[in-house]
């Protein structure tokens, strides 16, 4: 009788073991096995600067590709599992060019279309004047991935009346675009700090601003703010986030401005159109519910003199109107702080899972990139009242570490962030490595449990 004891204890004590094994394999914010390897897929794209999912969960990012040294606009396509989707391009990859005369500089934004196709906005370079120029085209790729000759010249709009950053300028470069559901595309860039709109066809649309183009009523704060996303509501209004963008996270405020269809600016919102942010503005999205959520970096903690103050994620929610919504977070404002590990860590990328609970991804990082410091994928998840959500990962946090190479500096960062239709959560963003392109350079996939 007592061996029997002892056999059905043990048999617990084993049950109970692997039921805490499978409980903790399962705990929201842990890697899915059953994505990439590991939860992870890597890519060929030396840069991913943005990211859709599909309506059959396939994932599409764009960015930045080089095969046999030459750049490329690239769209990388892959299956719901992780793997490359062979029926997009060539192997699951799409290199694009706008032409002879004109050097791809990749694409920094993008959109997928009702009917499948995608919008990018792409930098290109140019000679004329006897100076090379760079300006924000824009391209459409059908479903397959090859270009739609039907939009513009060839697939590619032509206009360079959108300029961005010279050739030989350096700083922050952002290109935020969104559509619109009369298939109209809007295009914002940092460099003159333009909104742009085009037709379904690639064309300027003169109806919009001053021919096509209306100047942002407020880029941001300082120098090197800039447009970071565009998101059109239900009722055609177009709000544009201007704040800090990719890779090191910045301690500094940002602004939503809000427009109407038609380009003017809606003094209806906010303060004459525009809502100050305490997070750097770094990411936006619109709930159903016709709030808005911005979000980016901010103080996380106050550290004794003369230390310097902790950065992390701030999330920031405001009414329709523009007004915060002081019931969330902290007075309107949700924090989430990375630790004496990550002092200047900030959030790029924002999502909502169906339960109303924002997730926001970003950089968990020592310091900047620029100065050899580490830097993990980051991401935070707070509850529908602005408290982190200590069901997810650990209290709220999670940190993945894509790449391990020994005696470099690897600094890697989230600038998207996709919710599937089983609550999952992709996470994409890119990895440097000694901060230039070398190998292990790349963008990455990480897919997460939700519950």
């Amino acid at each position: 009788m007592a061996s029997t004891s002892k056999l059905v204890l043990s048999f617990l004590a084993f049950a109970a073991l692997i039921c805490a094994a499978g409980y903790a394999a399962a705990q929201a914010g842990s890697l899915d096995p059953t994505f990439g390897t590991g939860g992870i897929a890597a890519t060929s794209l030396r840069a991913a600067t943005a990211s859709a999912l599909q309506s059959d969960g396939k994932i599409v990012l764009a960015g930045e590709g080089v095969t046999n040294s030459q750049v490329y606009d690239t769209l990388i396509r892959l299956n719901s599992n992780g793997s490359a989707d062979t029926s997009f391009g060539t192997n699951g990859v799409a290199n694009l060019q706008p032409s002879t005369e004109l050097a791809a500089l990749g694409f920094y934004a993008m959109a997928i279309q009702p009917n499948g196709e995608m919008v990018a906005a792409a930098v290109t370079q140019g000679f004329s004047n006897g100076t090379y120029v760079n300006f924000v085209q824009l391209a459409r790729v059908e479903a397959n991935g090859t270009l739609d000759t039907s939009f513009g010249s060839g697939g590619f709009t032509t206009t360079t009346a959108i300029a961005f950053t010279p050739y030989n300028q350096t700083g922050p470069q952002s290109v935020a675009l969104a559509l619109q559901s009369d298939g109209s595309i809007l295009v914002a860039s940092s460099y003159f700090n333009l909104l742009a709109r085009f037709t379904g066809q690639g064309q300027l649309d003169t109806t919009f601003g001053s021919g096509g183009l209306v100047n942002l009523a407020n880029p941001g704060p300082i120098a090197t703010s800039g447009p970071t996303q565009i998101a059109v509501e239900k009722n055609g209004k177009i709000l544009v986030a201007s704040g800090s963008s990719t890779p090191t996270p910045a301690l500094q405020s940002g602004t939503i401005s809000r427009y109407d269809s038609n380009g003017t600016l809606d003094t209806t919102f906010g303060a004459a159109g525009s809502a100050a942010s305490v997070a750097s503005a770094s990411a936006l999205l619109v709930e159903a519910n016709g709030d808005i959520v911005v979000a980016g970096s901010l103080t996380s903690k106050v550290n004794a003199a003369p230390a310097s103050n902790d950065v992390g994620f701030g999330v920031v929610r405001y009414n329709a109107n523009g007004v915060i919504v002081k019931s969330f977070g902290s007075g309107g404002v949700a924090v989430a702080d990375f630790g004496t590990g990550a002092p200047l860590s900030g959030a790029f990328a924002i999502a909502v899972q169906e339960n109303g609970e924002p997730v926001a991804g970003g950089a968990a990082a020592q310091g900047a990139l620029n100065q050899g410091f580490n830097s993990a994928f980051g991401l935070a998840r707070f509850t529908s009242a602005g408290l982190l959500d200590t069901s997810f990962g650990t209290g709220g946090l999670v940190t993945t570490i894509t790449l391990v190479s020994e005696g470099s500096s690897v600094y890697s960062y989230v600038n998207g962030l996709l919710i599937q239709s089983d609550g999952k959560i992709v996470a994409v963003g890119n990895t440097s490595v000694n901060e230039g392109f070398t190998a292990g350079t790349a963008a990455y996939v990480a897919r997460y449990l939700a519950q």
